[in-house]
């Protein structure tokens, strides 16, 4: 099934992330992703429809992107409500790095409790919906977000520290 949802669609799915990202590597890397989604629900797959298939295909790649889109969008936004403001007469720096004013990032993360810290890195590093990280851990999604909240407000507080 892998070989045939291959030949048939990795041209055009390509081409089709080609017209999202207008960036032939940042295409490729998509629909890749798009392929280990796939191959993630192989059930579901083997009970569709040629058409079918290369609906939930282009459908799923199309949700990557955005979802890479809002995650790029939100951290810019992070970015700058926490980032310093630049130095007078020099460029301004996008890092992470930077945005922490030479706070080294394993110190301000030493300092959440690893349940913490890891559920964290799976939501804003990781790209894991609230929903997904509720089926991981067993807990009902409010309380992920809840969660989630504390640990931002937790963060926000160790950086004003530093």
């Amino acid at each position: 099934m892998w070989e045939t949802l291959y030949d048939d669609f990795w041209d055009k799915l390509v081409r089709f992330c080609a017209k999202l990202t207008r960036d032939e590597a940042a295409a490729e890397d998509l629909a890749q992703e798009t392929f280990l989604r796939a191959m993630s629900r192989a059930g579901l797959l083997a009970g569709l429809s040629r058409p079918q298939q290369k609906a939930w295909l282009f459908e799923t790649a199309h949700n990557l992107f955005c979802d890479a889109a809002r995650r790029s969008a939100r951290e810019r936004e992070l970015l700058e409500k926490y980032a310093p403001p630049p130095d007078d007469g020099e460029p301004a720096d996008d890092t992470a790095s930077a945005a922490l004013g030479g706070v080294e990032l394993a110190t301000v993360f030493d300092k959440l409790p690893l349940r913490d810290a890891s559920l964290f890195f799976m939501r804003y590093d990781e790209g894991y919906t609230a929903a997904e990280l509720a089926r991981l851990t067993g807990e009902p999604a409010a309380t992920i977000r809840t969660r989630l909240h504390r640990i931002r407000k937790q963060l926000q507080q160790t950086l004003k520290e530093e």
